[in-house]
């Protein structure tokens, strides 16, 4: 498969080379985590989406 002269699977692995997996799959899900409790609590505390 080549889209506009670009070959994902000969080029894809350059993105894994950056980003490696054992140093940076935790933080990101830390940081993913801090954003998606963070949402929740700004949703939860507008009173319209609570059980009461």
């Amino acid at each position: 498969m080549e889209v506009m002269g670009y070959k994902p699977q000969e080029q894809d692995y350059r993105f894994w080379l950056v980003v490696n997996p054992a140093t940076w799959l935790m933080p990101i899900l830390f940081a993913v985590l801090l954003i998606v409790l963070t949402v929740h609590v700004a949703v939860l505390s507008l009173g319209w989406f609570t059980w009461g």
